[in-house]
């Protein structure tokens, strides 16, 4: 089965949050557009592209800019464009989810949405005010068989041309259909599948899917996970920012009354990270959510489990495997 993802754009500290949708059985009325008869045909790279760790996808660089681990995407100092893969779902039937919507909700301003072609593929581009004075651009683009989402960080907006920059690159992008990405190539640290009652079970976009037993039964429905999502993180954020942004994605897909109970700094295989418990309601259902930040360098990894029932049996499951973090 091919997952349904509402594509959410945060404009805020930590860039981009996606794929909730899922955790949460959200479901879109998404427009279904015009597909193609058939794939562009294959074309010769100009030199200069670069692989991004982890998905199917390659990119010219801005100058300066060039991969990092913990996370797919570039960087250069505290910009960064993040890449976020989702290779069995329809672009055109998401397309919908993807726009300004979220952005002028957030309190942003879209500043152009241009239907473009990235590869021969049918792609939306958006450039938006997501802070004053800061910029950003995000890109979407597929067919049938698959959706990419490519997203930059605020950048400054006096700062044209990194600006300029930043949109020839994600323009530049070119998927390589059937090369099979490692999900955790290039990853700065490694989870320990045996030290919980939760497994990996797939890789969807950036994020990793942990369910119980490594399960992959679609749709979850009803069943604890955790999503691991690693992120660019600069020193004007702290964990608790990455926390807080995390929340409000969740409250977009019908998270009420949040309640947090329990917040520590913890330092698993002395690693600095940061704990939240709390409980909420997800369409009228009460959750338990727990949150694990663990910062390494320029990268901040996002551990968050959801459960619906057994509250304490889950949290305690959740933190094996969230403890069991270590650095490569």
């Amino acid at each position: 089965m091919r997952q349904r993802i509402s594509w959410s754009v945060v404009g805020g500290r930590v860039g981009v949050v996606l794929g909730f949708s899922f955790l949460l059985g959200h479901s879109t009325v998404a427009q279904v557009l015009r597909q193609p008869a058939e794939a562009p045909a294959a074309e010769a790279l100009p030199a200069g592209y670069v692989r991004i760790p982890n998905t199917r996808l390659l990119l010219l660089p801005p100058a300066g800019f060039s991969t990092a681990p913990g996370f797919a995407g570039l960087r250069h100092g505290n910009v960064a464009v993040q890449v976020y893969e989702l290779p069995t779902t329809n672009y055109y039937t998401n397309a919908a989810s993807f726009g300004p919507a979220k952005i002028t909700a957030r309190g942003g301003k879209v500043l152009a949405d241009d239907a473009v072609q990235v590869q021969g593929y049918p792609a939306r581009l958006i450039w938006a005010e997501p802070q004053p004075t800061r910029r950003s651009y995000q890109l979407a683009f597929g067919d049938s068989t698959f959706a990419v989402l490519l997203t930059t960080t605020p950048y400054p907006a006096a700062d044209t041309a990194t600006g300029a920059a930043l949109r020839r690159a994600l323009l530049s992008a070119h998927y390589e259909r059937g090369m099979a990405a490692d999900p955790f190539a290039r990853l700065g640290f490694t989870l320990d599948d045996k030290a919980s009652r939760f497994a990996f079970a797939r890789q969807m976009g950036n994020q990793l899917i942990y369910t119980q037993a490594g399960s992959r039964v679609e749709p979850l429905g009803n069943e604890p996970v955790v999503t691991v999502i690693p992120m660019p993180f600069s020193s004007a954020m702290t964990a608790a920012d990455v926390a807080d942004d995390l929340i409000t994605t969740l409250r977009q897909y019908g998270l009420t009354d949040y309640s947090v109970r329990r917040t520590a700094t913890t330092h698993p295989h002395e690693l600095e990270s940061y704990e939240v418990e709390a409980y909420g309601k997800l369409r009228g259902q009460k959750v338990l959510i727990f949150q694990q930040v663990t910062v390494l360098r320029n990268t901040a990894i996002a551990l968050e489990g959801i459960a619906r029932d057994d509250y304490e049996t889950n949290l305690a499951e959740f933190r094996k495997l969230t403890q069991s973090i270590r650095k490569k």
